[in-house]
């Protein structure tokens, strides 16, 4: 397998240059081709960006693998002195190719978010039992609600918040009044969990706002 060094000569050859020619136009001492050649010595990273631009080939060319986008957010996680040489190569020079990779990445998160966003409709009939009409800021609002709190204290909120402002009132007052009385909230309790808590606490804050 070729090495770095081997690719960097590679790569003089290929443009018909000597050691002494690239040397000149970089500044350098023709002795520190042989070494970055030989794999005795490896270019800082300005030098070789400028190393291959005279040779007109990408940095990222030189190294053993392709590096995908989770390999440079690795990369980039760690202490720079636990970085090899080639992964501080990829990280340096992979920029325009994280720009491509992040956009796959994005499109690959929203495809991810819409599939949960079906399955999850589809698992709890959610537009069934709300009669078909809510909008995707709804639905993911809902899909929030269900991770946090559960399906049954996540409906009650729904529904609460999906009345106009007069209505909200309206619901207040009434639940106020048949919460008050302690046989009705454990009826209420009976047949809805640990819903009535729940409401009573988020209706409460609901109050406040409105």
């Amino acid at each position: 397998m070729k090495t770095f060094g081997d690719k960097l000569r590679e790569a003089r050859t290929n443009k018909g240059l000597k050691q002494s020619e690239v040397a000149k136009q970089l500044d350098c001492a023709p002795t520190s081709l042989t070494n970055w050649e030989n794999g005795k010595v490896q270019p800082s990273l300005d030098v070789l960006s400028r190393l291959c631009a005279v040779y007109e080939i990408s940095p990222l060319s030189l190294l053993d693998r392709e590096y995908s986008y989770s390999d440079i957010v690795a990369i980039s996680e760690k202490a720079v002195p636990e970085r090899t040489y080639e992964e501080q190569i990829a990280l340096n020079f992979s920029h325009s190719i994280l720009d491509r990779l992040l956009i796959v990445e994005a499109q690959r998160q929203e495809t991810k978010r819409i599939e949960e966003t079906a399955a999850f409709i589809q698992e709890t009939e959610l537009l069934q039992r709300f009669g078909g009409s809510l909008n995707q800021t709804q639905i993911e609002q809902v899909k929030a609600d269900y991770d946090t709190y559960g399906k049954q204290d996540s409906d009650i909120l729904f529904a609460f918040h999906a009345l106009t402002g007069v209505n909200k009132r309206a619901v207040l007052s009434m639940l106020s009044g048949l919460l008050s009385d302690s046989g009705n909230v454990q009826a209420f309790n009976d047949k809805m969990g640990n819903a009535v808590d729940f409401t009573l606490e988020r209706l409460g804050q609901a109050k406040e706002n409105l």
